[in-house]
């Protein structure tokens, strides 16, 4: 069964207790926001162990450490190539960063790939958020696991999900906050759990938290919705899938 390690739970921005959004799971990096590069450091992970990123959109909390990560990978003399999935005009601005932050060819060292979902022979569905967000469903030692990246309550993926072993969900604001969460594109811990039902998810996991409210109340909001299992992400929690 495969191991799942949270890098980054929080969402929007880095706080005393969660950085910004990434997960590890099966030798693929989903997402590399503010502080994810430090906590691959805490968990151990091998950056040579990281074969493919999946980037959902280009909000900085999500691409915030893509740049060093990069650097970090060339310096310690990768050489392997690397893909990163995401859409193409993620692909071009992850581009343009990189070149206004000066990589050089001589600090990579190795060959960057950037696939379209449908490339990289993974399923996906376009968000409600803007910009553009892609979920994305990856196979990995037989588990389904559904990752939204950040979304608005979303039909394509609820469909997206259907039977997941574990949906990974944006659960930014509690229930009481749902009209902001409506006004910048975001899902409530209500609101997950709710399409993880609809979904028949086996397990859910919250995260892109916003700081400064209580993990219980995220947790507790969670369970409200009958037939969910479901776990608040933190950061570098390891779970089996």
């Amino acid at each position: 069964m495969p191991e799942l390690t949270f890098l980054g739970t929080g969402g929007s921005f880095v706080s005393g207790s969660r950085v910004c959004s990434g997960i590890y799971i099966g030798r693929n990096l989903l997402d590399c926001g503010f502080g994810v590069l430090t906590n691959l450091r805490r968990a151990g992970i091998s950056l040579d162990s990281i074969d493919r990123v999946f980037v959902t959109h280009t909000h900085s909390d999500h691409i915030g450490d893509f740049t060093g990560l990069i650097w970090a990978m060339g310096l310690e003399g990768r050489k392997e190539r690397l893909e990163v999935v995401s859409s193409g005009k993620t692909a071009a601005t992850l581009r343009r960063v990189m070149e206004l932050q000066s990589t050089s060819p001589q600090i990579l060292g190795f060959e960057i790939d950037y696939l379209e979902p449908a490339d990289a022979d993974v399923r996906y569905c376009t968000t409600i958020h803007v910009p553009t967000n892609y979920a994305y469903r990856l196979r990995v030692e037989g588990k389904a696991i559904t990752y939204t990246g950040d979304t608005a309550p979303c039909r394509e993926v609820v469909e997206l999900a259907e039977g997941s072993d574990l949906l990974i969900h944006d659960s930014t604001y509690l229930a009481d906050s749902e009209s902001l969460a409506a006004i910048t594109l975001h899902s409530s811990a209500r609101q997950a759990a709710a399409a993880a039902r609809e979904a028949g998810a086996r397990m859910l996991a919250l995260t892109h938290i916003f700081p400064g409210i209580s993990d219980r109340d995220f947790e507790e909001e969670a369970r409200r919705v009958q037939g969910v299992n479901s776990i608040l992400a933190k950061d570098l929690l390891r779970i089996t899938v």
